[in-house]
């Protein structure tokens, strides 16, 4: 559920933080994990959302995953829309390793200890009215998208 929170806490840190910090993630889940390949895989999540102002869309979603200052995973999401008020979103991709990580690093991920990790994540968000910003932010500690410290 790492790109829920990283979602909610790149909105959150955006300039336009007045308007997102309305916005509440209530239940969310994972709603389907399919191999692609020995080094990629498909997913989807969803998640309620409580969204009090204008409906926007977000797209050109991209992040990678760091342990150690080493590059293990990339991936994408395909674009998707948040409505004003109360709707289930569901936010679909692919991760795969990056070059040069190995399956057993990323294994590694069943003894998970956030302080290892860190995000770097873009998107773009464009509101109903029109008005578009790209929101991109690198190194973010996975403990702190976590809020575990």
């Amino acid at each position: 559920m790492l790109l829920v929170a990283a979602f909610v806490s790149l909105l959150a840190a955006d300039e336009c933080a007045a308007q997102f910090s309305k916005l509440s993630i209530g239940d969310y889940g994972i709603k389907s994990i399919m191999p692609e390949s020995f080094s990629a895989v498909r997913g989807a999540v969803w998640l309620e959302v409580d969204n009090p102002m204008e409906s926007f869309t977000v797209s050109e979603i991209s992040g990678k995953v760091y342990k150690n200052g080493v590059a293990l995973l990339q991936g994408n999401a395909n674009d998707f829309t948040v409505v004003n008020g109360k709707s289930k979103v569901e936010i679909s991709g692919r991760a795969s390793l990056c070059g040069g990580a190995s399956l057993w690093a990323v294994l590694g991920l069943v003894f998970f200890e956030p302080e290892e990790y860190k995000v770097d994540m873009s998107m773009r968000i464009t509101l109903a009215s029109g008005e578009t910003r790209v929101v991109e932010k690198k190194g973010l500690p996975v403990t702190v998208l976590l809020k575990l410290k």
